[in-house]
């Protein structure tokens, strides 16, 4: 049986499992997922110069990476930009993926990856706040991949 102090340490998410857990898991899957991918990319491919340049696979699972790396950075209770931005810019770089911060599919995914957390209505506005440096455009996307998770 679980204890107070270890429930208190480990919060449960609306499935059951806690913050910890669910960051673990999505953290080794993406793992695999770039291990597994990262050998398969070209020269050519590392060295594109935008998103558009990028084969539509590359993007879509960039856009999946996004949105599980976003939902288990707040499951895991992140909270700096500098370490999220980090973050996506290297998993832009393993799809090699360019530009990804004006692409509003980016958003939409981080606002999907938000809709799959437990976070309320406040929470989610200071990390759109946050994440989007006031950029209306970015605030929307993010939005709508929140309104789409939900």
């Amino acid at each position: 049986m679980m204890t107070h102090a270890v429930r208190r340490a480990f919060p449960r998410n609306r499935f059951g499992r806690s913050a910890a857990a669910t960051a673990l898991v999505c953290a080794a899957s993406l793992a695999c997922s770039f291990s597994h991918s990262s050998g398969s990319f070209s020269d050519s491919s590392k060295s594109s110069s935008s998103s558009s340049d990028s084969s539509g696979s590359d993007t879509a699972q960039f856009r999946n990476d996004v949105t599980q790396y976003t939902e288990a950075y707040v499951e895991a209770g992140g909270k700096g930009e500098e370490s999220f931005f980090s973050g996506l810019g290297d998993l832009a770089r393993k799809r090699g993926i360019s530009d990804w911060e004006s692409e509003p599919s980016t958003w939409e995914a981080v606002g999907r990856g938000l809709g799959r957390t437990h976070v309320n209505d406040a929470q989610r506005t200071a990390y759109e706040a946050a994440w989007s440096s006031g950029d209306a455009e970015k605030q929307s996307a993010m939005a709508r991949g929140f309104a789409k998770a939900r």
